[in-house]
This record gives C-alpha cells, structure tokens and sequence, in this order.
C-alpha cells in the first residue's frame, strides 16, 4: 500500500449536518477502494483562486491515506461522480521527503537582524 495526499473542495453552502455526510462519504469511499485514513483535517471555508461551477469559495478537506496503487483509478472514478466535490487533487505522499516546518516566523533572516 502508498500512502497519499488527497485535497478536497467541496461546495460551501452545506451545513454542518451535511458536511459530516460528505466527511463520512469520503471515507466510506476510501474504505470501499481498500484504503484506510491516516490523517484528516477539515481547513474550513476559503476563497478558491477561480470560480469552480460559480463558486468562488469552498470548504476544504486534506486527508492522509493509503491505498492499493491499483484501486486509485476506480477510486478517482467514484470522487468524479460525487455533485457535492467542485475539485479534488491527489499526489503519492513519502513521509521521508518531508521536511518538519520551522515554527519561526516568516520573516526573512536579513530584515530581523536589522
């Protein structure tokens, strides 16, 4: 099994009841395709970069999973159909390529000498 990264829009007119119901969804459809969630983390409402469908915002969903390399393709098939997701992007996550993120600030080094 791969682990990856999934990042979900969905449509930003749900209510709370239904965004649990697109939550459990989407897991439900990661348990049928043999996945299994690792990591899930809801960042809210944001303004998307362009409109998607006439929505200019969407609520976003990143999750961590793994999956059998081979159930990818039905699962991607299976997130197209869902009317309630604007966009979704999926990318092969290696935990070991990963850097931990400083918990400075981002101000650069040159202007907080001065």
């Amino acid at each position: 099994m791969k682990n990856y990264d999934g990042l979900f829009i969905f449509t930003p007119r749900e209510t709370e009841e239904g965004r649990k119901r697109q939550l459990s969804l989407l897991e439900t459809l990661i348990k049928k395709h043999e996945g299994v969630v690792t990591q899930k983390s809801e960042w809210g409402e944001k303004p998307i970069g362009y409109p998607i469908r006439k929505f200019k915002e969407g609520y976003f969903v990143h999750i961590l999973f793994q999956m059998n390399p081979s159930q990818v393709a039905p699962f991607r098939n299976a997130l197209e159909l869902q009317e309630n997701l604007l966009n979704f992007m999926l990318t092969v996550y290696d935990a070991k390529k990963q850097k931990p993120q400083p918990e400075k600030s981002r101000v650069p080094a040159a202007r907080a000498a001065q």
